[in-house]
């Protein structure tokens, strides 16, 4: 095999030797950011542990703000405020080979969201607690 071609191939390999889920989602993370590291970071961890080759199964996802409707506020606690809403484009279920893109599901369905009152302080033990 040509060298060039050899290269091509084991970059877009993952360490379980598949272009699996984990790696599509990590060509991702520049796409998108919480605005916090340790929220980054949980997120990502969640997505890189994702060796799927079809069916996303246990990955979070970033929603952004636009992709979001029908946001009601519910209640709020001594770190956040907590709203009901429904996402518009619904969770990625598996990757479309076809378009090169994720196929979702569920879409408007109604999801719980958490501002929180101070997030730039937010760290890991936080998260673990959640």
């Amino acid at each position: 095999m040509d060298s060039s071609i050899k290269k091509s191939v084991e970059i877009k390999l993952c360490h379980c030797n598949y272009i699996c889920n984990a790696r599509r989602f990590k060509q991702n993370f520049i796409n998108w950011t919480s605005r916090n590291y340790h929220i980054d970071k949980f997120i990502q961890n969640t997505q890189l542990s994702e060796h799927t080759l079809f069916v996303v199964v246990n990955a979070l996802e970033w929603i952004p703000y636009d992709r979001l409707d029908d946001i009601k506020y519910v209640a709020d606690d001594k770190f956040s405020k907590v709203y009901s809403a429904k996402w518009i484009d619904g969770c990625i279920y598996e990757w479309d080979y076809e378009n090169q893109n994720w196929k979702r599901k569920d879409q408007n369905m109604f999801v719980i969201l958490k501002l929180l009152n101070n997030p730039a302080t937010i760290t890991s033990e936080f998260i673990n607690k959640v």
